[in-house]
């Protein structure tokens, strides 16, 4: 913990930051000090068509029904197995925030909210959206969320 904080008496709390896509998922994790966690997927890659499709003119435009393609089926089949699976490794620290480019950091902040209700557990969830970052950018954002934000640097040559 910074000089700052703790002569304002504030205390840095135990924090999780999840960065996740359907390719794989890096959990930081602080308690005083960084630990990094990678969980790959085996979420295949989305099926994409090669040619023209015909469309059944009844079906509303967009859809909004169950994927009717088996490849799709098995592809989110996959997506909620490999969300389940880094709900499970994530533990419960007090606060949690949820990084990453789509949608499956919003299927993993349903599941780690129905997880606490199920568990009468209240911790912080907070989503948001993200473009992939560093280790050392994720060090320091959950750093920042357990409130032990990192020391300023001044290098050499620089104004003060």
């Amino acid at each position: 913990m910074n000089r700052a904080a703790r002569a304002a008496g504030q205390r840095e709390t135990p924090s999780t930051l999840v960065w996740i896509d359907s390719d794989e998922a890096l959990i930081v994790r602080w308690d005083g000090a960084a630990t990094i966690e990678r969980v790959a997927s085996e979420v295949p890659a989305r099926h994409r068509s090669t040619g023209h499709l015909r469309h059944d003119p009844t079906v509303r435009h967009g859809g909004g029904g169950p994927p009717a393609d088996r490849l799709e089926r098995d592809r989110q089949a996959h997506l909620t197995a490999f969300v389940q699976a880094v709900a499970e490794h994530g533990p419960p620290t007090d606060a949690v925030r949820i990084v990453g480019p789509g949608v499956v950091r919003q299927r993993l902040g349903r599941v780690l909210r129905a997880e606490d209700r199920r568990l009468r557990r209240s911790r912080t969830i907070d989503s948001r959206a993200s473009a992939p970052l560093t280790e050392q950018q994720l060090v320091a954002n959950v750093r920042a969320l357990a409130g032990d934000p990192a020391p300023r640097r001044c290098t050499r040559g620089t104004p003060r």
